[in-house]
């Protein structure tokens, strides 16, 4: 089980190698009679290379939490916004490519590696949790689906666009373009599209509200 923390911003922290994270103080009577385990260690890159250090506790019940900062994906090598950029770079430029945009995330925020497969990964998991969230309040029939891909049902005319679009699990190939017309429109929405081309803390504040609202409304994580 996580609780998520809202309260460290990474360029405030761009200085410190190493950020503790802990409870937020709206929930400290959460903690009260909870026995700190032990700490996760996590190293990401954004403005340098840091370690997330996330307490982890046990309750009077025995369920277990782990503190984790809005921005923290475990696992993963960046902060969340990075991913929420190349998402939105990718779902609002038809002309971009995945390789295009991860080669402009990469410039972006100064990082040695970030990858098209990146890309494409992290665009089906945000398309997965935004699917989950609408099943779950408005049912299955909501969706469409092409391909095994699901398709938000907007109305006719996307339904006949959709027709039209070739989905990558059908070829052995890696998608181009114009095989994700349709979901890269839905998502174009869905995105925050006003964090393109702005400097790194107004891309940080914006994707944690994104990610507290989203949190909030659906009681899921983003990605």
């Amino acid at each position: 089980m996580y609780i998520i923390s809202y309260s460290v911003k990474l360029e405030n922290e761009k200085n410190n190698y190493e950020v503790i994270i802990r409870p937020p103080a709206e929930m400290s009577g959460f903690f009260e009679q909870a026995e700190l385990m032990r700490y996760h260690r996590y190293q990401i890159e954004y403005v340098n290379k840091q370690e997330i250090v996330c307490p982890r506790y046990r309750q009077a019940d025995g369920t277990e939490v782990v503190v984790i900062p809005w921005f923290l994906i475990p696992g993963r090598p960046y902060p969340i916004q990075i991913y929420q950029y190349a998402c939105s770079l990718y779902s609002t430029n038809p002309e971009l490519g995945q390789r295009g945009v991860a080669e402009a995330t990469r410039k972006k925020f100064n990082l040695t590696t970030f990858s098209h497969s990146t890309v494409s990964r992290s665009f089906r998991r945000i398309e997965q949790s935004r699917k989950l969230a609408v099943e779950s309040r408005f049912g299955a029939d909501a969706w469409d689906f092409l391909g095994g891909l699901p398709v938000l049902v907007v109305g006719a005319a996307a339904k006949a666009d959709a027709t039209q679009e070739v989905s990558p699990h059908h070829e052995n190939r890696f998608p181009k373009v114009n095989d994700t017309l349709v979901r890269r429109e839905e998502m174009s929405v869905f995105l925050p599209k006003f964090t393109l081309g702005t400097k790194r803390e107004n891309i940080e504040l914006t994707g944690c509200q994104f990610v507290e609202n989203w949190h909030k409304k659906t009681g899921r994580l983003l990605l």
